[in-house]
């Protein structure tokens, strides 16, 4: 059970790392550069790393924690605290993943509503936000 711990910790951190490599101001998670920032660019900023989060590193952590928990699961091998540990993983993981979907929607709803009165914000889809 240790062994597991490590691994997927070792896991989550490396990809914690990877996950941050290719993220640049030339891959539009920061949309400007200098005196040319302003408040539309800050909506879009915050825009940008919630969505982040959301795709690139909830998604695949969550994957990985049920894909854990069906693992503890299914090798319980008769064993109700194993089995019950994995249960309970599934249902934590559901519940985080609800939860950062929520608070998504809800940070995304904030944006576009408080952007309706930033000069240069384009509306568009409410996950998405466009400076003029």
């Amino acid at each position: 059970m240790k062994n597991l711990f490590k691994v997927t910790l070792l896991f989550v951190l490396s990809y914690s790392f990877l996950a941050a490599l290719p993220v640049s101001a030339a891959d539009g998670l920061v949309p400007c550069a200098g005196p040319d920032c302003d408040m539309c660019k800050f909506l879009q900023l915050i825009s940008n790393i919630t969505l982040f989060i959301v795709k690139n590193i909830t998604a695949p952590l969550a994957g990985l924690l049920f894909l854990i928990s069906g693992i503890m699961m299914v090798s319980a091998g008769g064993s109700e605290a194993r089995l019950k540990k994995g249960k309970d993983i599934l249902k934590n993981t559901a519940i985080g993943v609800l939860i950062v979907l929520a608070s998504w929607i809800i940070v995304n709803t904030l944006i576009t509503t408080l952007g309706a009165s930033v000069t240069g914000f384009v509306p568009g889809n409410w996950w998405t936000v466009r400076c003029q």
